[in-house]
């Protein structure tokens, strides 16, 4: 992918909000499970938020790490450019840190 100069700040924003969803999406996480003892409520509650073709959560959870490929590809892109380099290398080890936390919790 090759980021012109017109678009960086557009795609560069993509990138972050799709990270920031997903971070917000894991705090959430957390947040329910402080709420319940019970994985089995957890997951209930949790599955409760999203509409109901969605409510599955394997399928959550590979959009989540498609999402999350997603990012770190736009700020590796980024990176390579020189476009913000020095955030773009922080915010692409985020994206795939919490991209594998996602693969792992798959297992």
């Amino acid at each position: 992918m090759i980021m012109k100069s017109k678009y960086k700040s557009i795609i560069y924003g993509i990138g972050v909000l799709l990270l920031t969803a997903d971070i917000l999406n894991k705090f959430w996480w957390i947040y329910i499970c402080t709420r319940y003892t019970k994985f089995e409520d957890c997951k209930a509650a949790y599955l409760s938020l999203f509409p109901e073709c969605l409510q599955n959560a394997f399928l959550l959870t590979v959009i989540e790490i498609f999402l999350l490929a997603i990012a770190a590809i736009i700020f590796s892109e980024s990176k390579k450019t020189a476009y913000l380099k020095k955030l773009s290398k922080i915010l692409m080890i985020i994206s795939l840190v919490l991209c594998g936390w996602s693969v792992f919790s798959l297992m």
